[in-house]
């Protein structure tokens, strides 16, 4: 989901998500092939995160265009758990920068350097998973902006879990936020091979057309 949780691999272990994503606009669409998420623990609370994707982009009336989307470096740290306090808390801040401007100037990235600097909490109660995200999201261009999500999950099974989000980001007086609703389903094959799929529509958008999103790839855990 887009909404980060509190999970780290643990001491010493990968977490390595491969997928195929697209968001879909009338006229054009931008397809990641593959979205790259590489996740490493540092002991049982420290994650790092390196996040990147060749895009390509296509629109109606014009050529298929590709590129380098923005890279993403980031730590993850879970300083209060649920096995001591009922409750995950933790820290994600990342910085979100562009290794090749010519993407920029295609379209198949946002200017400027990005920083986030989020707290998520997350909880189960039996069946159930719940987890809220909020922080500020800084722009070296452009506006300032709350980044926010809420994301519920119930496990139909052992090994299957459905998955609703609300996620959105908005202005810092709160306004011209951009809305998305997403459902997202992850199965697991194995301890070490899970799918991991999503679907969602923006729902509210003041600057452009609504976007149809989705994802589509495998979580390998070693």
């Amino acid at each position: 989901m887009i909404t980060d949780d509190p999970g780290t691999p643990g001491n010493g272990k990968w977490e390595i998500n491969l997928a195929v994503a697209f968001e879909h606009r009338p006229g054009e669409t931008s397809y990641d092939l593959p979205a790259i998420d590489l996740n490493y623990g540092v002991g049982e609370h420290i994650q790092l995160t390196l996040q990147t994707s060749p895009v390509l982009l296509t629109r109606s009336g014009h050529g298929a265009v590709g590129g380098i989307d923005g890279t993403e470096a980031a730590l993850k740290w879970r300083f209060v758990d649920e096995e001591a306090k009922g409750v995950d808390v933790s820290m994600f801040p990342r910085i979100i920068f562009n290794v090749v401007q010519s993407s920029v100037r295609r379209g198949l990235s946002q200017p400027g350097t990005r920083f986030r600097v989020p707290v998520q909490v997350a909880r189960k109660l039996g069946p159930w998973h719940g987890d809220v995200e909020f922080g500020p999201l800084t722009n070296s261009v452009g506006r300032r902006e709350w980044l926010y999500g809420i994301v519920g999950g119930i496990d139909l099974a052992k090994t299957t879990m459905l998955m609703a989000e609300l996620h959105g980001t908005s202005r810092m007086n709160f306004t011209s936020d951009v809305l998305i609703a997403n459902f997202g389903l992850r199965h697991e094959f194995t301890e070490t091979r899970i799918l991991i799929m999503s679907l969602g529509q923006e729902v509210r958008s003041p600057d452009q057309p609504r976007a149809l999103i989705g994802y589509f790839g495998m979580q390998l855990v070693y």
